[in-house]
Order: C-alpha cells, then structure tokens, then sequence
C-alpha cells in the first residue's frame, strides 16, 4: 500500500502570456454544499473578478474523492483544470492500491487551511450518545458504538477509528456516500457517532438532535464554547483538521503555477473571506511550492500508518 510522493517542482515551460484567456475549472471531489464547496466557490469569485475570465466550480463527487482526483490527473496540464485537494483525498492514495494516478500525478499550488473537526453524538438513538463519559461507556460495552462517516479512508472514519481506540473502544462503522449524509443518518438516530467539520456540525445542533462531544481544536472555540477540546479530555494526539488545497495536473507551467498561488493567496487574505469562515473557525495556512509538498506527503505518510494499523481495505 503505497503512494509515491508529491513532486514538488513544476515543469519549466512557460505559458502563453495571455493567460488565463479562457475559463478556468476547480474541480471537487464532494457534492456541493461541503466546506471544500463553500470555499471553491468563493476563491472562484475572487479569481474571476481578477483574472477577467469565468472560473467554474465542477463537483464530480463518488468513490470518496477519487473520480475528480482521477479526472484532473488526466487533465491537460495547461493551468485551466485545479483539484481541491483535502485531507480525505490525500488518505485515499494510502488507502487504494488500483488507483489510475497518484499524489505524484499533481503540482502543488497551494494549501489554504481547513477546519477543526467536531465529535457528534446522538441524541435520538435508544442509546443516547450525548456527553463524551456516555460515549466511552457505550464504545466499551459489549456491542461498541454505531459510528457514521462520508465513507471508508474519510477524516470521519479514521479519526473515528483512531478515538475508539484511544479509549479503549470498539465501533461498527457505517459508511454514507458524504459527510452532509452521514449527518442525516446521526440526526435521525440511525447511527450514534460521527466526526464531521465543526461548522456541519454547528448548523446542525440547534434542534437537539446531534450533541457536540468535543471538538479537535487546540483551544476552545467561540462557535462552540460550551464544547471542551480533545486536548482537555485527555487526548492531545486527536487533533485533525479538514485540510484543504489546491493542485493542479503535473506538468503544468511554473509561471502559471505561480501565477495560481498568488493569486489564491489573496483570494483567502480578502476581508469577505476571513469573515465569512471565521465564524466557522476556519484555520488559515497557506503553504506553496516545497512545504505544501512536503506536507501532503507527511499527510499521507500518517495516513497510510492509521489505516495500516486498523487493518483498513477497501474493494477498488
């Protein structure tokens, strides 16, 4: 189970000058609505206002990522086709032996930042999983805990994965085909468990349906300050957050690829976009060139050790 590592040097051709002179695709690998939607789609607007040119946000959702990785891996390396690459597609290249690309299928562009993950229980299950102590009782008793995700090698099955073990636990797992569907599973007491992004997780808890557990953050945070930290509870090591950056084909020119960065950079250093994510305590880190390829590959290094260790396979 491998995945060869990011190549962290574009090609050294050069692009027409004129670019960009035709519209340009990020490509998701979710439906829309997801935190990775609700950020394209603004970073979207912003390259439009400045490049002069349409920018389409292109959701090719299914095998947990893996058809949009596929789809720009074959794209022309021309700068017109970005991935939004995030922490479950990078699991993916660990987790999956017959995929037809890799990690070294992509540029790095640059890396965003993402969100603190949210542990919800549910209260509408015959076993109520509504306080972190309730959830550690059930994960050790003789059945384990009933826990959701948006699919196998997701942050939600492996983080999840990881926990239960922590505790001492043990878990079936159900998988849905995303996140927002995993959701409506736990909200409605079909399953117990689920880690999901802090701002899913936020809009969902009004009707006390779902119970925040925790949150994966290092410190508090001022949309759920009711909520401890994993830290708080004794678990320092589970702090993932769900990642997000962009990559597009390998081969595609330095200029443009600079030219991508910079230009996304500014796009997430914009008022309207630190305002609009704060409130879902969005985490800025912005990473370009060698340290954001460096980082997808650490990623996918402790990634392919999780799913190494739990035993996790999937069918391709």
């Amino acid at each position: 189970m491998s995945a060869p590592a990011l190549v962290a040097a574009p090609s050294i051709a050069l692009a027409d000058s004129r670019y960009p002179d035709r519209p340009l695709r990020i490509v998701l690998g979710n439906r829309a609505g997801g935190t990775d939607d609700s950020i394209s789609r603004l970073v979207a607007a912003k390259l439009a206002a400045e490049f002069g040119q349409g920018v389409v946000v292109e959701n090719r959702g299914g095998g947990s990522t893996t058809i949009a990785g596929a789809h720009v891996a074959a794209s022309a390396p021309d700068g017109y086709t970005l991935l939004c690459l995030i922490s479950s597609s990078i699991a993916q290249t660990a987790l999956r032996d017959k995929l037809p690309y890799g990690l070294n299928s992509f540029t790095p562009v640059v890396g965003v930042g993402g969100f603190p993950l949210a542990l919800a229980g549910s209260a509408m299950t015959p076993q109520k999983v509504t306080t972190f102590e309730e959830l550690v009782s059930i994960a050790k008793g003789p059945n384990g805990v009933m826990f959701a995700s948006g699919g196998v090698g997701t942050m939600a099955h492996l983080n999840t994965v990881r926990l239960l073990k922590a505790v001492g636990g043990k878990g079936v797992h159900v998988p849905y085909r995303n996140n927002p569907e995993g959701l409506q599973a736990l909200a409605g007491g079909f399953t117990q468990l689920m880690m999901a992004s802090v701002s899913e997780v936020a809009a969902l808890r009004g009707d006390g349906k779902l119970r925040a557990l925790a949150v994966t953050s290092e410190q508090r945070l001022t949309s759920l300050p009711d909520v401890p930290t994993m830290r708080e509870l004794g678990f320092p090591a589970i702090n993932p957050t769900l990642w997000h950056g962009y990559v597009a084909p390998v081969g595609t020119p330095a200029d443009v690829v600079a030219k991508l960065a910079a230009s996304v950079t500014k796009a997430v250093k914009d008022p309207e976009f630190r305002s609009r994510f704060k409130q879902f305590s969005f985490q800025e880190d912005l990473r370009t060139g060698a340290a954001l390829s460096a980082y997808i590959t650490s990623e996918a290094a402790r990634w392919r050790e999780v799913i190494v260790e739990n035993n996790i396979k999937i069918t391709d």
